[in-house]
């Protein structure tokens, strides 16, 4: 009876783990051995967009792993993220990248002059991913050799010339490269990836600002962002940030700046093809990336042309709120009147402010822009304020002892106050503050004269203020 009875448990234990198959999809393995990895968690993170998330982990005492993915897991490039522990010297969060796309995949580990050197037994996806990595590395380093040499040309300089022939014949070999692994591995996941990132071709006899121009027309001629699949790889993310390093000028006023990246991200969207998720991807990421620099009007211009179309109804009126909070706060528009009580205990009103000009700057410990421009914003202040500026910063920090810490190291002579409520409190509210820092530059009339992000925008605005 008792040998009936555990049959029965194991038929029933083999009919769960059929139905579970079923319901998820046939299971694949990911497994290895890492050497020199720490005991501890050893974690499986995949990617989307442009980061990578934790999907899995395990606790290891000898570096072997062993994960189950299932159909339910996208196609993509995925991480194992380790501890190593070699001649007594422990280094945090290494990984090891390599693709899934619905296969098994085992992976061990050597050593190599470079580091650890990973090993992909029987995965042809994985070797030719790796080696098109390897062959990205070389190329980009012998093409920027190279590029150094070309600007400014030098017609019949010999030297010039053989940098010339050899770098078309650099880009050449590399789309015959691409060529051929496309060729015979049409159906693998890195083919997805190299096609992405083909180029146009350049004569090496440009001017730089002719290489420029041309790629801001062509970049996306060979490969436009059309590949729904590739946001499961780190490939449209670095795509973009390429793109946009072309318009990047440092000659540029602050507002001419963001005109040039308004016409990029005009030509980013020509070049995004229909799929709702790949649109709604690149509009939430530009308009991170530009909240990030402090850059309202390329955020205001994505916002009314590209946000409905893309992103979901609760985002979308999120941002658009945002959006108006930045319009009531533009260059020609009057600041808000306030009364904040500084670290003294004397109470400020803007409006009686008898200064021709006034810096209203919110800021915190915790970013890092903030800690690296309070000093030298403090030296001008002292030293070199000949137009009878004043300053009223605004910590938004939520912990009282890291603010009052850093006051003491820096000491200001301005006018501090904090505002315990972080983002959430009265005068961050009323400036529409989503970052740090955030600054305003008032005339005594509190009409917002310049919104200053860098310490070289702060000296252009603080040069000729028009008050």
């Amino acid at each position: 009876m008792e040998r009936k009875d555990t049959i029965r448990m194991i038929q029933a234990g083999l009919l769960l783990l059929l139905s579970v198959s079923l319901v998820r999809g046939q299971p694949y393995v990911v497994k290895g051995t890492l050497a020199h990895a720490d005991k501890g968690k050893i974690y499986l993170a995949a990617f989307y967009g442009d980061r990578f998330s934790v999907v899995d982990s395990m606790e290891t005492e000898t570096g072997s792993f062993y994960f189950m993915l299932t159909e339910q897991h996208k196609p993509g490039v995925y991480r194992i993220i380790f501890n190593d522990l070699y001649e007594g010297i422990r280094s945090e969060n290494l990984f090891i990248e390599f693709i899934f796309n619905r296969e098994d995949v085992d992976i061990f580990t050597g050593d190599g002059e470079g580091g650890l050197v990973p090993y992909f037994a029987g995965s042809v996806e994985n070797t030719v991913y790796h080696e098109f990595a390897d062959y990205e590395i070389r190329y980009e380093e012998r093409i920027l050799e190279l590029y150094r040499t070309l600007d400014p040309p030098e017609p019949f300089n010999p030297l010039y010339e053989a940098s010339v022939q050899e770098y078309e014949a650099l880009q050449r070999e590399r789309t015959r490269f691409i060529d051929s692994m496309a060729a015979v591995y049409p159906g693998l996941y890195v083919t997805r990836i190299m096609n992405a990132f083909r180029s146009p071709f350049l004569p090496g006899h440009m001017s730089h600002r002719e290489r420029i121009d041309t790629l801001k027309t062509c970049f996306f001629n060979h490969a436009a962002i059309e590949d729904p699949l590739l946001l499961h790889a780190p490939v449209y993310s670095f795509k973009l940030l390429d793109y946009l390093s072309l318009w990047r000028n440092d000659t540029l006023s602050g507002e001419q700046q963001q005109e040039a990246f308004t016409e990029a991200v005009d030509r980013v969207m020509v070049n995004v093809s229909p799929d709702p998720a790949l649109r709604s991807f690149v509009v939430e990421y530009l308009l991170e990336g530009f909240e990030m620099l402090g850059m309202e009007r390329v955020q205001v211009h994505l916002a009314d042309h590209y946000l409905d179309e893309t992103c979901e109804s609760d985002i979308a009126e999120m941002v658009r709120e945002r959006m108006e909070g930045y319009r009531n706060m533009a260059e020609g528009k009057t600041a808000p009147d306030f009364v904040i009580r500084d670290v003294r205990g004397e109470n400020h009103q803007l409006s009686l402010m008898e200064h021709p000009f006034v810096v209203v700057m919110f800021w915190s410990t915790t970013c890092e822009h903030c800690r690296d421009l309070l000093p030298r914003l403090h030296e001008w202040y002292l030293e070199e304020n000949h137009i009878g500026l004043e300053f009223v910063t605004i910590s938004i920090d939520t912990s009282h002892a890291q603010f009052e810490a850093y006051i003491r190291s820096l000491e200001p002579r301005w006018i501090t106050a904090h505002e315990p409520l972080g983002w959430e409190g009265t005068v961050p509210g009323m400036y529409h503050i989503y970052a740090t820092p955030s600054i305003f530059l008032l005339d005594r009339n509190r009409v917002i004269l310049a919104k200053p992000v860098t310490y070289r925008q702060f000296l252009r605005a603080v040069r000729n203020p028009e008050p």
